[in-house]
């Protein structure tokens, strides 16, 4: 125990108690041993606070770990669960898209073919009343050369 500590115990005794020890009273090995054992104490404690943090801190270290590689695991599992969606929906909305444009263009196909007929019905049409006029013209011919 220290010098300065000894005086400072000895003076409170001392005023609290009315009593004056002298350095070499039994009573001061009680306190030597006390300080001694709060000493050990003390750094046992500490000893035990230290691993305590490092057990700490390698939990911290590992769950933060863990709670990493289930974060990514759920980011792509979601991530993979997206695109599937969207892949199954582009593959439905091209089905669709393709149906529509084969029903546009089967509709007008038809009405295409539908005035190619009827084009070539009046052709036809034409062509005949060009021969009726060509035989009509020959018969008025022969007639009027006669």
């Amino acid at each position: 125990m220290g010098d300065e500590r000894t005086e400072e115990l000895l003076k409170e005794i001392a005023a609290k108690h009315g009593v004056a020890l002298d350095r070499e009273d039994p009573i001061l090995i009680v306190q030597t041993l006390h300080m001694r054992l709060l000493a050990e104490s003390r750094h046992a404690q500490q000893v035990l606070l230290e691993d305590y943090r490092t057990t700490l801190e390698a939990m911290l270290e590992r769950w933060g770990t863990e709670t990493k590689a289930k974060a990514e695991r759920i980011m792509t599992a979601s991530l993979t669960a997206s695109t599937e969606t969207m892949k199954a929906q582009m593959a439905t909305h091209t089905t669709d898209v393709a149906s529509a444009i084969r029903n546009e263009v089967t509709a007008i196909l038809e009405t295409t073919e539908t005035r190619i007929r009827t084009a070539t019905t009046i052709g036809y049409l034409n062509l005949f009343a060009a021969l009726v006029t060509c035989l009509a013209a020959i018969v008025i011919y022969w007639t009027l050369r006669a």
